[in-house]
């Protein structure tokens, strides 16, 4: 199991690594501008700016995840603001692991402790959003989310189809994934 813990300004640059090698890995379906656009340098600068505005103040929740004190792997979650599902309040916004890490649980760990911030800081029903493309929104299913939308993401002017989630029993979830830790 990985080690999670809250994020620092001198995680900034790891990050925005694992960022941009897991969007090239995990959507290779994307059309190659979109992948290109979205290098170390656009996510460098997106999480820099992310800390200059102090968005952790503003119950953003950012942890990294550690192998022998080596990061390598990221997760968010922060207040929904996405109108097409106005009944969430909070939302699993990105969680993403170097594959060489993936597969150890680490997806129990990082929606347990995503969770537990979003629960902590009252932004319960959650949602999250995932490409059709990217299966992950089978396991997101099995783990309780409900597929509320089906649209499009406009990116460099490009239309993916994506779809949206709703957890309505976040402290149902919870329990269960720290039983199925716990156990492990």
């Amino acid at each position: 199991m990985l080690n999670i813990r809250a994020s620092r300004p001198s995680d900034v640059q790891s990050i925005a690594l694992i960022h941009a090698e897991c969007w090239k890995d995990t959507y290779s379906f994307m059309p190659k501008e979109v992948l290109d656009d979205r290098d170390y340098n656009f996510r460098l600068s997106q999480w820099q700016k992310w800390y200059n505005e102090k968005r952790y103040e503003h119950k953003e929740g950012l942890f990294v995840m550690e192998h022998q004190r080596r990061v390598v792997g990221f997760c968010m979650c922060k207040p929904n603001n996405d109108d097409a599902i106005p009944y969430a309040q909070g939302e699993l916004h990105a969680q993403y692991v170097l594959p060489k890490y993936r597969a150890r649980g680490t997806g129990y760990q990082v929606l347990r402790v995503l969770t537990g911030y979003l629960l902590e800081n009252n932004m319960s029903p959650m949602c999250c959003w995932a490409f059709q493309n990217n299966k992950i929104w089978q396991w997101y299913e099995r783990m309780g989310f409900e597929k509320v939308v089906s649209r499009d993401r406009i990116l460099n002017g490009i239309a993916v189809p994506e779809y949206g989630f709703i957890h309505n029993d976040p402290k149902g979830l919870l329990y269960g994934l720290s039983q199925h830790l716990d156990a492990a």
